[in-house]
């Protein structure tokens, strides 16, 4: 879990350590004035990683398996409306 204040066009990149066969959903929710969020992860050589996403005003996610075990990094922005505060929870099976 992750909390904090993020502004528009300042994003935050978060490493994480995830474990090949489990599945992963990094999900991101807003309160106060952000309108829009958007979460995407990249491998360890900063590569996008393709996911299942799901956006819907102050609320947005990503999901996947990954094939390797390792570092993956998820980045999370506020991409409409103003600086809110933010809280980045992500879970597994």
């Amino acid at each position: 879990m992750w909390q904090g204040t993020l502004e528009p066009g300042k994003g935050r990149v978060i490493q994480v350590n995830l474990y090949a066969g489990n599945e992963y959903w990094f999900s991101l929710g807003a309160s106060g004035k952000a309108k829009k969020l958007a979460v995407s992860v990249y491998d360890e050589t900063g590569k996008p990683i393709e996911c299942e996403t799901y956006k819907e005003g102050p609320t947005a996610a990503a999901g996947f398996s990954p094939d390797a075990s390792g570092p993956y990094y998820v980045k999370i922005e506020v991409t409409e409306g103003d600086a809110a505060p933010v809280c980045l929870v992500y879970s597994y099976k």
